[in-house]
């Protein structure tokens, strides 16, 4: 097909949508069945709804849009089992520790991870005492996770 444009500029646009092809598919690749699940969910039902808008009614607020997609994904509990699951047991862990800025302006971990901010406060300021041509900061680092019973047929009633 013609398009008018130079052969090297084709060729540039050509290799850019194979660069965010592959950038998209490591990103899904890099995801837990749970996170792929919960994405596929709600892009599918996003995309739906956004498609079903009255243009004239304006964006609602980024709220308003989650609660309209989680919403129509439990009216469609078939369509949308991610949304929908009944996992056996979804957790998070909250963990803090110091970190001490490197020569090269990233960022190291320098202490114990603990459940106790205080604590973590503690750890910061004795590394702030013991080399104050330090730069230390604190982390938080969340970790959500699911987990789901491994099933035995004929075992556990299937």
């Amino acid at each position: 097909m013609a398009t008018g444009l130079p052969d090297h500029f084709v060729d540039y646009l050509i290799k850019r949508d194979a660069q965010r092809a592959d950038r998209v598919r490591d990103f899904l690749d890099s995801l837990t069945s749970y996170e792929r699940g919960l994405v596929h969910d709600v892009a599918v039902m996003g995309y739906v709804q956004g498609l079903m808008r009255d243009r004239s009614e304006g964006v609602p607020k980024d709220s308003q849009i989650m609660a309209l997609v989680i919403d129509a994904c439990f009216a469609h509990d078939d369509m949308y089992p991610t949304v929908n699951g009944d996992f056996d047991k979804r957790d998070s862990v909250v963990e803090y520790f110091v970190q001490c800025q490197q020569p090269d302006g990233s960022w190291a971990q320098c202490s114990s991870n603990s459940p106790a901010a205080d604590y973590i406060v503690q750890q910061r300021d004795a590394h702030r005492r013991k080399h104050p041509e330090f730069t230390y900061r604190l982390a938080r680092r969340t970790t959500r996770f699911v987990i789901e019973a491994e099933r035995t047929p004929g075992v556990d009633g299937d």
